[in-house]
C-alpha cells in the first residue's frame, strides 16, 4: 500500500516570539527553536497515528512573515495600534526569521505567515490530501481541517460552516490587537447571539444588515471583511495585488490632475 502524505503547516510566527521572550543568547535560541519544533512534529505524528488508519509519510512547511503585507496596503491603520518592541526581542526575532530561513521555513512575501498556510490548506485539500494546521492565531480557525494548537496543546475540527461562521463572528467583533474596526458594544458571545440561527449562506447578509444599522455603509463593512479574511488561493492573491496597484494608479493620476488644477488657477491669479 502507498503510503498517505500528511502535510503539516505551521504558522511560525508565534513560536518566534515565545521563544524570543524565554531565550538569552543566540545558542539558545537556535537550540530552544529548534527543540520547540522537534516536541511539536513529535506530538502531531503521535496524535495522526490514531486518526488515520493507513501507513503516513509526513511533510512538514514552515510559513514565516515576509516583506510588505498586502493589508497595510489596504488600511494605513492595520496593525498601527502594537505597541513597537524592544531593541533586544528585534534582534532575537530577526535572527529567529534568518535561522528559519536557513532550515527551509518558507517567506509569506506580501501576506501574513497565516495566509500562507491557509493557501497550503486549500491546495492540499483540492489535491484531496490530509493536513493538519499547526498555531495559535484565532484568524487560521476560518479554513477548514485539523487544527493543532501548539501553546495549549490541544486539537480542533473545523468545518466549512464553522470556519465561515467565524469570519463573519469576527466581521461583528474586528480585531482590536490588528485594530480592524468592529462593531462597537459587540462581543464575541453578543456576536454568536445575533448571528445564532443564521444559516450559513444569509450569515454574509446579516453581517452587511447590522453594519448598516450601525450607521455604517458597505465599503467600511468589505474593508474589515477583506482585513479578517485569510487568502485562499494565490489567485486571491494576484486579484488583491491588481486591485491595489489600480487603486494607486488613480489616487496617483487624481493626484497629478489636482496639481495641474492648482498650477492652472495660481496662473490664472498672476495675470
Amino acid at each position: 500500500m502507498q503510503n498517505k502524505i500528511i502535510n503539516m503547516f505551521v504558522d511560525t510566527d508565534s513560536i518566534f516570539f515565545k521563544i524570543a521572550y524565554n531565550s538569552k543568547t543566540q545558542n539558545e535560541l537556535r537550540k530552544n527553536f529548534n527543540s520547540f519544533c522537534r516536541t511539536m512534529e513529535l506530538a502531531v505524528k503521535e496524535k495522526l497515528t490514531n486518526l488515520f488508519d493507513e501507513e503516513e509519510k509526513f511533510s512538514v512547511l514552515y510559513a514565516i512573515k515576509g516583506l510588505n503585507n498586502f493589508r497595510k496596503e489596504l488600511c494605513g491603520d492595520y496593525k498601527a495600534k502594537r505597541p513597537e518592541l524592544d531593541k533586544d526581542i528585534r534582534d532575537k526575532l530577526n535572527f529567529l526569521h534568518k535561522h528559519a530561513l536557513k532550515k527551509g521555513a518558507v517567506e509569506a512575501t506580501g501576506m501574513e505567515a497565516d495566509d500562507l498556510v491557509s493557501i497550503w490548506a486549500y491546495e492540499a485539500r483540492e489535491n484531496k490530501e490530509q493536513y493538519v494546521i499547526c498555531g495559535i492565531d484565532k484568524d487560521l480557525l476560518q479554513i477548514p481541517g485539523n487544527h493543532y494548537n501548539y501553546s495549549k496543546d490541544t486539537w480542533q475540527s473545523i468545518d466549512d460552516e464553522t470556519g465561515h461562521y467565524n469570519l463573519m463572528l469576527q466581521c461583528l467583533t474586528g480585531d482590536s490587537t490588528d485594530n480592524i474596526m468592529g462593531l462597537k458594544g459587540i462581543g464575541p458571545k453578543k456576536g454568536a447571539k445575533l448571528l445564532e440561527g443564521v444559516s450559513s449562506a444569509s450569515q454574509w447578509d446579516k453581517v452587511q444588515d447590522l453594519w448598516k444599522e450601525h450607521g455604517y455603509d458597505h465599503a467600511q463593512c468589505l474593508m474589515s471583511y477583506n482585513l479578517l479574511r485569510m487568502l485562499k488561493s494565490w489567485k486571491e492573491y494576484e486579484d488583491i495585488k491588481s486591485y491595489i496597484q489600480n487603486k494607486t494608479s488613480v489616487r496617483k493620476s487624481n493626484d497629478v490632475q489636482k496639481q495641474s488644477d492648482k498650477a492652472d488657477k495660481v496662473s490664472e491669479l498672476s495675470k
